[in-house]
C-alpha cells in the first residue's frame, strides 16, 4: 500500500494559463502576462518544490514553448489528469508532468480524479471524486458534497488546496 502524505499532495485545476487575454473577467491584470504572474505566485505560495500536485484539467491554452516556461515558474512535481483545454499530445506534457492521463484512480484513498464531473461513470460505492472544469458564477458555484468536491482554481482562491484540506471540505460537506 502506497502512504500518502495528505498535507504535501494538492490538488487544483483550470488555470488556462496564457488564455486569459481572451477571457473576461480577468482577477489581477490587464493582460495574460500580470494574470499568469499573479497565478504563479499564489501557487508557489503554497506548493513547495518537492510537494506533489494532481492538476486535474484545463492548464494550458498556450503553444508547446509555455509549457517550458510553466515548468521553471511552478513548484512541485506534477501529474496531468487531461482536460477539454490540454489538446497537446501526451510527449509534451511530459515535459512539465511526471505523468499525464484521462483519469486517475486510488484505490487505498478510494478516490477518483477526473476533469468532468460528469464523465465519471461507473463510481464505486463511496468514492471520493475531485474534479474540475466548472465555471459558473460565484452565485451558483459548483457545491461541495461529502463524496465530491470541484478544485477549479477559481473557487480556492487561485492556489492549490491539500488534499488533506480537500478531504476536510468533503466531510463539512
Amino acid at each position: 500500500m502506497v502512504n500518502y502524505d495528505l498535507e504535501h499532495t494538492f490538488v487544483t485545476s483550470d488555470h488556462h494559463f496564457f488564455l486569459w487575454k481572451s477571457q473576461e473577467g480577468r482577477v489581477f491584470g490587464e493582460s495574460s502576462e500580470e494574470e499568469d504572474a499573479r497565478h504563479i505566485e499564489l501557487w508557489n505560495s503554497v506548493v513547495g518544490k518537492d510537494d506533489l500536485v494532481w492538476y486535474v484539467g484545463a492548464f494550458c491554452d498556450g503553444e508547446i514553448a509555455s509549457l517550458e516556461v510553466l515548468h521553471k515558474k511552478l513548484n512541485g512535481r506534477k501529474i496531468l489528469i487531461k482536460g477539454n483545454h490540454d489538446r497537446l499530445g501526451d510527449e509534451w506534457y511530459r515535459f512539465v508532468f511526471e505523468d499525464v492521463m484521462s483519469e486517475l484512480r486510488i484505490d487505498e484513498l478510494n478516490l477518483r480524479l477526473i476533469h468532468i464531473k460528469e464523465e465519471a461513470s461507473e463510481r464505486l460505492p463511496g468514492e471520493r471524486l475531485i474534479y474540475g472544469h466548472d465555471h459558473r458564477s460565484r452565485e451558483i458555484a459548483p457545491a461541495t458534497t461529502h463524496d465530491s468536491i470541484c478544485v477549479c482554481a477559481q473557487w480556492h482562491d487561485w492556489k492549490p488546496i491539500t488534499l488533506a484540506d480537500a478531504f476536510r471540505k468533503m466531510e463539512e460537506a
